[in-house]
């Protein structure tokens, strides 16, 4: 679980983790062999400095060879900071040093051994007693018993830390510079991110990625525009050859237009002159697509009163009996392009009078942006369709559409007008019933 994780994380946080955790363990491993080594370096000195005051008060006894002077022997032994009892029983495992035997390397040895052998190690760097004593027998009647206190030391946790604490000046570095190189290394990947949202929501952009890094990074940014440049001439070459042959179009409709009319046949001229405005209203809905997806060809914006502009679109509809209410405020000045905002809102309440009987079309600002609302109480459209409604060439009701002449671009148009503004076109349920189509526009400067 833990592994899908980190393979689901981003590749920033799996290059630093790359790179700290074998550090991590590196500087742990360091720490608990060198506190280790240090206490066993610290026991090793503790008990050859004992073995070696043993064996000198053994000796001196033995040098003594009398059981008056017991309490010399004792005394010697106090001074060099041993705790000893003589005794005349046999203990076992005691260590022989009756004449003839001699202090030599082999008893230094032996006792250092045996001593480690008795003597606990305390792993909370406490002082104590040895686990058991050490006899050594000086002469046939007595021995020597030492009681080895283990002095206060550092603890195998104390020692860790320590020793961690020392490598620290040079773990923290590392740290810094793999977290700052996880940075460098992922940003121009960002970049291509951040880029290609940016890039994508225009297909006639012009923009290049930028990022800048790795050869493979810079490979893959020139492969990247190469690959846009021929997309963006593609979709050039499509929207020139679907202009000329939109205007191409026009000068046969407009002929075939005036010959019609001068036929003698009235039922004949009004079927073929119902025709001819299919064909002409789907070339305009095609011209008006092409150029919502070509921003570079909209023309400048201008100071327009909203509030007036918005009227005359409900008053010339009221002119054809189609009822357009209008609410809003008496003037409100905004920038924008009227013949393209006049086209899109027609395109809204187009669609929402093939589906409606009431039809409301207001005007407002709310945080700072302009709102215009066309309400309507139709049928309205589920979650679905609110997505699909706006791809090119979709049509929500087939039939309807068919008879319409329209080539289900209406919304895609009304959408990219909107998007040109620097805005957008969003359809929200409408209570008890019905369906509004909101274009909201950013404020800008001399509005």
């Amino acid at each position: 679980m833990m592994f899908t994780r980190l393979g689901l994380a981003s590749m920033r946080t799996q290059i630093f983790l790359l790179a700290v955790v074998p550090i991590f363990l590196l500087a742990a491993f360091a720490s608990v062999h060198g506190a280790l080594r240090e206490t066993q370096s610290r026991q090793k000195a503790w008990i050859e400095s004992q073995a070696g005051k043993m064996l000198l008060v053994a000796g001196q006894s033995v040098a003594i060879g009398s059981p008056a002077d017991d309490k010399a022997v004792s005394e010697a032994a106090e001074r060099l900071g041993l705790s000893v009892t003589l005794t005349d029983d046999r203990l076992p495992g005691e260590i022989d040093l009756r004449p003839p035997r001699a202090i030599d390397a082999d008893l230094f040895d032996l006792v250092v051994r045996r001593l480690a052998a008795v003597s606990g190690h305390r792993r909370d760097g406490a002082a104590g007693t040895a686990e058991q004593p050490l006899a050594i027998r000086i002469d046939d009647a007595r021995a020597i018993v030492f009681y080895p206190e283990m002095p206060a030391g550092v603890s195998d946790f104390t020692g860790i830390i320590y020793v961690l604490g020392l490598t620290l000046p040079v773990v923290l570095p590392v740290l810094l510079l793999s977290y700052y190189l996880s940075h460098r290394l992922t940003r121009p990947l960002i970049e291509f991110a951040e880029d290609a949202q940016r890039i994508s929501g225009h297909e006639d952009a012009r923009e290049l990625f930028k990022a800048d890094g790795a050869s493979e990074v810079r490979s893959l940014r020139d492969s990247l525009n190469t690959m846009q440049m021929r997309i963006r001439s593609m979709a050039e070459k499509r929207t020139t050859m679907l202009r000329s042959l939109g205007h191409d179009l026009r000068t046969p409709l407009t002929r075939l237009r005036m010959r019609v009319e001068r036929s003698h046949e009235p039922e004949l001229r009004q079927m073929l002159l119902r025709d001819i405005s299919m064909l002409a209203t789907m070339i305009d809905e095609t011209m008006a697509y092409l150029k919502t997806t070509s921003p570079g060809d909209a023309a400048p914006q201008k100071k327009v009163d909203l509030s007036s502009l918005l009227q005359t679109i409900a008053s010339d509809y009221a002119d054809v009996g189609v009822p357009v209410a209008f609410s809003g405020p008496s003037r409100l000045v905004a920038m924008c392009r009227p013949r393209d905002l006049t086209r899109a809102v027609s395109n809204l309440i187009d669609n929402a009078s093939r589906v409606a009987e009431e039809i409301e079309l207001t005007l407002g600002e709310a945080e700072g942006a302009i709102v215009i609302d066309v309400r309507d109480d139709g049928p309205g459209l589920s979650d679905d369709l609110k997505t699909q409604v706006f791809e090119p060439f979709f049509k929500a009701d087939t039939a309807r559409a068919a008879s319409s002449g329209g080539l289900g671009l209406g919304l895609s148009i009304a959408r990219g007008i909107a998007s040109t503004h620097g805005g957008r076109l969003e359809l929200i349920d409408r209570a008890p019933r019905g369906l509004v189509a909101r274009i909201t526009l950013p404020k800008q400067r001399g509005s």
